[in-house]
């Protein structure tokens, strides 16, 4: 069991050494001494878990994202130039203070790339999470879709000029699905309000929604978006047992959600995106005498 150190000077000398511990750099009697020293203090113990979780964090995160090749060059090019002033008479020791330096540039550039895809993964998931919500509350808690479909007629005159036409795509461009209705959801205690199509096909309810923007934006990052998304910018995940696709359309956030599994939801939103883009970018024109330009800003 492990006991209390008091010993505040021997646990700072042991921390300084944690990393060089773990990356087996310590001569075999200075190890014994760290080892000796951890199974006795608990807070020198916690320290080598936390630097240990860290680093593993660290690796796993940038082990699977490829060098890219402006700092493979630059870090061969350094190492090159290290070797060839080693050769002329530097020091040994100054060659490796430059290849760990390079190491360490790499590492730190991996480091920031992790911690990017990070904010960018949080940054999605927030986004999409307003596609969910919807779905849930509307469709799926609220109920809010007739056993019977409901006249197109009628679904055009809930959604109004601006959206009607967006009726018809959704019919074609979801085959399988049968759209059982149409309207404007407003949202209890908010002023944010989104268009709904709720639809019934292969065993499961799938909506489509939109919701304005208001000025966020998904982020650019190419290794975020979906595979095979077949460079349309769609994001996907899996929040509160639903499958989601999210995309921008303009000045809207379009989501398709569904129980799908995440192949089937990515294709039908592959098949979605196009024809909603066009057909909200003409349908602002048509309308709105300064929807162009504003439509220019926000796309």
């Amino acid at each position: 069991m492990n006991t209390l150190s008091f010993d505040s000077k021997r646990c700072e000398r042991i921390r300084q050494q944690l990393d060089s511990y773990l990356s087996n750099e310590l001569l075999v009697e200075t190890a014994s001494d760290v080892v000796h020293h951890l199974e006795s203090c608990q807070a020198c113990s916690r320290d080598l878990e936390s630097r240990m979780r860290v680093r593993d964090a660290l690796q796993r995160a940038v082990s699977n994202w490829p060098v890219p090749d402006s700092v493979r060059t630059d870090v061969v090019r350094k190492l090159r130039a290290s070797q060839a002033r080693s050769f002329a008479g530097v020091s040994v020791k100054r060659w490796a203070l430059g290849l760990a330096t390079a190491a360490l540039v790499l590492f730190g550039l991996f480091a920031a790339e992790w911690l990017n895809l990070r904010r960018g993964e949080q940054l999605i998931a927030s986004i999409l999470k307003l596609g969910v919500s919807d779905h849930v509350i509307c469709a799926i808690q609220g109920h809010n879709y007739p056993e019977v479909p409901n006249p197109p007629d009628q679904i055009r005159e809930k959604l109004g000029a601006r959206y009607a036409p967006l009726l018809q795509v959704v019919q074609q461009r979801l085959p399988g699905f049968e759209l059982l209705e149409g309207h404007i959801c407003s949202i209890p205690g908010s002023d944010r309000k989104y268009v709904h199509f709720i639809t019934r096909g292969q065993g499961t309810i799938l909506s489509v929604i939109l919701t304005e923007r208001n000025g966020a934006a998904l982020p650019r990052d190419k290794l975020l978006l979906s595979a095979d998304s077949d460079g349309l910018g769609i994001y996907q995940d899996h929040l509160s047992g639903m499958e989601i696709a999210g995309f921008e359309s303009g000045q809207y956030f379009a989501f398709v959600v569904s129980g799908l599994n995440q192949k089937k939801l990515l294709e039908l939103a592959r098949g979605l995106a196009p024809a909603l883009n066009e057909t909200l970018r003409t349908t602002a024109r048509l309308l709105l005498p300064n929807a162009t330009t504003k439509w220019a800003k926000l796309g």
